[in-house]
């Protein structure tokens, strides 16, 4: 006789299925869950765009708010040079106004209006060869360089040279260097040494070699010359060419400097304004300033904006 072993056999459906209804909840589950993350993601890329949307509208506002405090900064500077000049020559004997002044403008504004005299500077027309071979080498530290600089500039002077050269690209025709600015045209002259060499060089003075008594600080140091004993505040000169500049710094940090080339008494006019120029930050530092004295600079502008109203 043989003993059989009968195993019972499970079914998984039919009416009678311990497991029936299982396999739908756990549809209904992925579906919610799927739901649930496409949810999240939904509202993460909202709160990401609204940030996005913040942050634009805020850099859009503070680049407006920039622009508009450079703007108003750049008034004031052309404000100061114009105010400078006009006090300077009403010939109000109580007026008393002298440079480097210090003030505040209506706007707010602090202003400094400095003066400096074209014939203590390098005349790109007429400086001598070794007065400009020793300026670019101090400039430069290089004399070989410095002498080729030199050299050039000397050629650019001449429209008729060997090489057919007719001067500086923007100069009329038969002329050398109109405008400083020109300097970056000369080979060798990198930016960092025009910007160095701008406040120190001039086409207005007429003069071989630069007047060391009108000679600003800066040039003085370069060329190791003694300087000077620091001179009292004096008004502008009776006649040639001065560049006024102004350096203006806002309430809310901005800063701006405009030059501009004056020739006093000249062609029976009082003044003329030959030329504007963006002045250099950077270049500050070759000119230390005073220490700042708020009461005086104030009183200072006040007089100014009495005597042109007067």
């Amino acid at each position: 006789m043989t003993n059989r072993l009968t195993v019972p056999s499970i079914r998984f459906s039919g009416a009678g299925s311990p497991l029936r209804g299982l396999w739908p909840y756990r549809a209904r589950s992925n579906r919610e869950g799927f739901a649930l993350v496409a949810v999240i993601w939904s509202l993460g890329l909202i709160t990401l765009m609204g940030m996005a949307v913040m942050i634009g509208a805020r850099y859009r506002t503070r680049v407006a708010s920039s622009y508009a405090s450079v703007v108003a900064a750049e008034a004031a500077a052309e404000s100061a040079i114009n105010l400078g000049i006009a006090t300077a020559l009403t010939g109000v004997a109580e007026q008393n106004v002298r440079f480097p002044l210090r003030c505040r403008m209506p706007g707010g504004e602090r202003v400094l209006v400095t003066v400096e005299e074209e014939t203590g500077k390098i005349d790109l027309n007429t400086a001598s060869p070794a007065v400009l071979a020793r300026f670019f080498t101090a400039l430069t530290r290089d004399q070989s360089l410095g002498a080729r600089i030199a050299e050039r500039v000397t050629e650019l002077r001449h429209p008729d040279t060997k090489d057919g050269n007719t001067g500086p690209a923007n100069a009329p025709p038969g002329a050398g260097f109109t405008t400083i600015m020109q300097l970056d045209q000369v080979d060798g002259i990198s930016p960092r040494l025009f910007r160095s060499a701008l406040r120190l060089v001039t086409v207005r003075s007429g003069r071989p070699e630069p007047d060391m008594d009108a000679a600003p600080p800066a040039l003085r140091r370069l060329l190791n010359l003694e300087q000077k004993p620091l001179s009292p505040a004096r008004g502008l000169p009776a006649g040639g060419s001065v560049t006024i500049r102004a350096d203006v710094r806002s309430s809310d940090g901005t800063r701006f400097i405009r030059e501009a080339l004056v020739s006093l008494a000249e062609g029976g006019r009082p003044f003329l304004i030959r030329e504007w120029r963006h002045g250099d930050i950077d270049a500050t530092a070759l000119t230390p300033l005073a220490p700042r004295d708020d009461t005086q600079a104030e009183g200072s502008c006040l007089r100014a904006v009495g005597a042109v109203a007067s």
